[in-house]
């Protein structure tokens, strides 16, 4: 039995306590536990509720690291070995309240005395009523009460709710670009402080750690002497270039193209580091004769990464000038198209000449209002192939880019195709 109070009880005010209830005695146990509130300086107010899923608390369990994350200027996230977190407080319809070593039904002995009174012949609930009232007059009657104090930690009305969220990325770019690797030849300009390892940036990115390993290989950050950096892009062309360059060199049909010729014949032109990973980043293996593996390029990567040379320059080219153009830039064999400039480029074709300029999904901002404002800033009406590429990145499990699209944007249809332009009308 819980009653919570300051002054010490006796087992008289408890049974006073059980009379007004209309309870019956020999129903409850000889244990009452009596609830004490601190006073105001004694209350813990470090202390916080989560609700967590099974998911986290078997982390929990088997002493997996949980961390939460966040600057000042961010919300923050907890982050388990793959998974992130969104946090967030929410108020309880109730107060909790905190009482460590609580005695619950088995250690008070109540599961005994359940048993025990089913074993007894029932009376009508109303004969039972008025043999305990009439009872409870006579204490001889009655075992002894063992009354148990026990202090309340704290009172809670709120608690933190978590709901998995896609992990937040967008400062691993930044954080990088600064000390984006050059060469070693330029390393002198280099902000050595301004470095960092993996776990420099683990602490930094509200991420976890499997999450911001997959995306370190998405942006392609190469560890170079323990530290991960970006590779400058006029740097990664040349390099990229060195290897293109041999397997004219060496007649190589593209489908047996040698890792281990590529990485020796490039060791004076650029750190092994360097060439390890773009050979990684860049092909894919094709074939093994007499026990050696041979690779092939990952076409459509090339030859996105060439366009993206191209459209540098400033200004507009001439969609059938640029074509003719990106078509001989990559080696021979490779094919190029348009469609491998969903992301990177946009193009015009209700205009003579028809024209083509560069329009990288990356460089356009995070804010997802500013960056709809933009996309139809520059091109009033999309279909939904066009947007996806700059806006699948705010995509959810439950919230699709049709979703999106309907949220932030307004359909209509221009000659049977189904387009989405601005809500708001500036």
């Amino acid at each position: 039995m819980l009653l919570s109070g300051v002054e010490e009880r006796t087992p008289e005010d408890v049974r006073k306590v059980i009379k007004t209830a209309k309870l019956h005695e020999s129903e409850l146990t000889e244990i009452t536990q009596i609830l004490r509130f601190p006073d105001a300086s004694q209350r813990n107010n470090n202390l916080r509720l989560m609700l967590l899923d099974n998911n986290i608390l078997k982390d929990i369990e088997e002493g997996n690291p949980i961390v939460f994350k966040g600057d000042p200027d961010e919300n923050v996230v907890l982050c388990t070995d793959d998974k992130t977190y969104d946090v967030k407080e929410a108020e309880t319809s109730n107060s909790f309240l905190l009482v460590p070593n609580l005695l619950f039904a088995a250690s008070t002995g109540l599961d005994e005395t359940i048993a025990n009174n089913s074993m007894e012949d029932s009376d009508s609930s109303f004969e039972r009523s008025n043999t305990s009232l009439n009872k409870s007059n006579d204490s001889d009657d009655k075992p002894p009460r063992k009354i148990v104090n026990k202090d309340i930690v704290n009172t809670f009305f709120t608690y933190y709710e978590l709901k998995p969220c896609k992990p937040r990325l967008s400062k691993l770019s930044k954080i990088l670009e600064s000390t984006a690797f050059q060469g070693l030849e330029l390393e002198y300009k280099i902000d050595k402080s301004k470095l960092l390892d993996y776990n420099a940036i683990l602490d930094k990115v509200q991420s976890s750690r499997i999450e911001l390993s997959e995306e370190l290989t998405n942006i392609q950050a190469i560890e170079v002497d323990g530290h991960y950096r970006l590779l400058e892009f006029d740097y990664e062309f040349r390099v990229l270039s060195y290897m293109l360059d041999l397997i004219e060199e060496n007649s190589w049909p593209l489908d047996r193209v040698s890792k281990e010729v590529t990485l020796e014949s490039l060791k004076d032109l650029a750190p092994m580091c360097v060439l390890e990973a773009m050979f990684g980043f860049y092909t894919l293996e094709s074939a093994e004769e007499m026990g050696v593996q041979y690779y092939k390029y990952k076409e459509d990567k090339v030859c996105r990464f060439l366009a993206r040379v191209l459209l540098r320059s400033a200004g507009r080219f001439n969609l059938f000038e640029f074509m003719q153009a990106w078509s001989d830039s990559v080696p021979e064999g490779m094919t190029t198209n348009e469609s491998l400039l969903s992301g990177i480029a946009l193009v015009d074709k209700n205009v003579t000449p028809q024209v083509v300029w560069g329009f990288s999904e990356n460089e356009l901002p995070e804010d997802i209002n500013e960056r709809f404002r933009i996309l139809f800033h520059t091109k009033p009406k999309w279909t939904v192939d066009e947007i996806s590429p700059y806006i699948q990145s705010y995509a959810t499990e439950k919230l699709n880019v049709n979703a999106l699209l309907t949220k932030h944007a307004r359909a209509s249809t221009q000659d049977g195709v189904r387009v989405f332009s601005a809500k708001h009308m500036n």
